[in-house]
């Protein structure tokens, strides 16, 4: 029995040993883990305090363990919320309901500084810290942003005061466009009235005395042209002020408008041996009034222009093209329709380019070819 006894206790004894030993190799190990933990801890703690924005930390449970020096600025402790303004929800009532969802939270507060007593808007974010898919800390900062808020507040008033300015200016644009669109239409009644009477009788003179002083008929002549001249003038320019009038787009046959204006430019096309090549155009969306002023005045210019010893050649070809640029690639589906017109005329030096589209410009003088010098102005507008 004693033998047993004492061979039992040396049993126990041994697991005995076995277990303190593990005991302690475990608590060296507890020992090693929490040294690197505080070793984090004090890291993430420096990382805190360096950054410019109130910073703070919280438990799984949402308790609030550690915050930097920019905490007591809006705080008296660890244990209180920094004070939002009135009207806005708590911050303990916010930062309760992510700690329970588990969801990160952002959100603007304003929040008061407790050396003025003024509230600076902050952005809040707080974001969980996960290990193995569970929450283990909670890492929050708050962001002033009130002089980012106040930029905005004075771009915003800018914005709209400006754009109150431009909306003065436009409508104050439109009532100017119909005065001086209403003064064009009365002054060019009132000034072809005695122009048609300078024709008249200036014509009526030359054609009743055939036979009179041959010094007296080139007068004559001048006046009947510089009166014939002056009305074309006056029509061009009261339909370069009418372009501004606000018209309504439809589709169109172009194939159709090209046609007309050939017919009504037929013998100026037999005098001058004029061939033309037209390719199909689409039916497309335009003003009918304005694009005929445009193909009018282009194909005019093409037969005025043309070379005096070689007939002229005229060539208005279409593409669909995939977007409204003018070398916007080729596309069989595309929504925009590039038409181009060419000829074998005299054509001009490139330099020159920005004054012929310029209203009253000329690159030559009237007693080579006539004209007032606003047809492609008109074309551009």
């Amino acid at each position: 029995m004693k033998v047993k006894s004492f061979y039992r206790m040396y049993q126990q004894t041994q697991e005995l040993n076995l277990v303190q030993q593990s005991l302690r190799e475990e608590v060296e190990v507890r020992k090693q883990a929490q040294a690197a933990l505080n070793k984090k801890v004090n890291e993430l703690h420096t990382i805190l305090e360096s950054l410019p924005q109130i910073a703070f930390t919280a438990s799984a449970e949402g308790r609030i363990e550690y915050a930097n020096q920019h905490w007591f600025r809006y705080s008296p402790n660890m244990s209180v919320m920094p004070q939002t303004a009135a009207g806005e929800s708590s911050l303990d009532e916010d930062l309760q309901l992510a700690f329970r969802s588990g969801t990160p939270l952002e959100k603007e507060t304003y929040i008061k500084d407790l050396h003025d007593g003024q509230y600076r808007c902050h952005l809040l974010r707080v974001t969980p810290m996960r290990e193995d898919g569970q929450t283990v800390k909670w890492i929050g900062t708050f962001t002033d942003i009130s002089l980012q808020k106040q930029a905005n507040e004075i771009l915003e008033q800018k914005v709209q005061e400006r754009t109150e300015e431009l909306w003065q200016i436009n409508k104050s644009l439109e009532e100017s466009n119909h005065d001086l669109q209403q003064f064009a239409s009365v002054a060019s009644h009132d000034l072809k009235e005695p122009l048609r009477k300078i024709h008249l009788f200036g014509a009526m003179l030359r054609d009743k005395f055939p036979d009179s002083d041959e010094a007296i008929k080139p007068f004559l002549n001048r006046i009947v042209y510089s009166s014939n001249r002056m009305t074309r003038l006056i029509n061009d320019l009261l339909n370069f002020s009418r372009l501004s009038a606000s018209t309504g787009f439809e589709k169109t046959d172009i194939n159709q408008l090209v046609d007309d204006i050939l017919s009504d430019l037929e013998l100026t096309i037999q005098e001058k041996n004029a061939h033309f090549h037209v390719s199909e155009i689409p039916h497309i969306e335009v003003i009918p009034g304005q694009i005929r002023q445009v193909f009018q005045n282009i194909i005019s210019n093409a037969l005025k222009f043309a070379k005096s010893d070689v007939s002229p050649e005229i060539t208005i070809h279409s593409e669909l093209v995939s977007s409204c640029d003018v070398n916007a690639p080729l596309d069989a589906d595309g929504q925009y329709c590039r038409i181009t017109i060419s000829d074998n005329g005299i054509g001009f030096d490139e330099q020159y380019l920005p004054k012929i589209f310029t209203i009253f410009q000329r690159l030559h003088t009237m007693d080579r070819y006539e004209g007032t010098g606003i047809g492609l102005a008109i074309a551009k507008k």
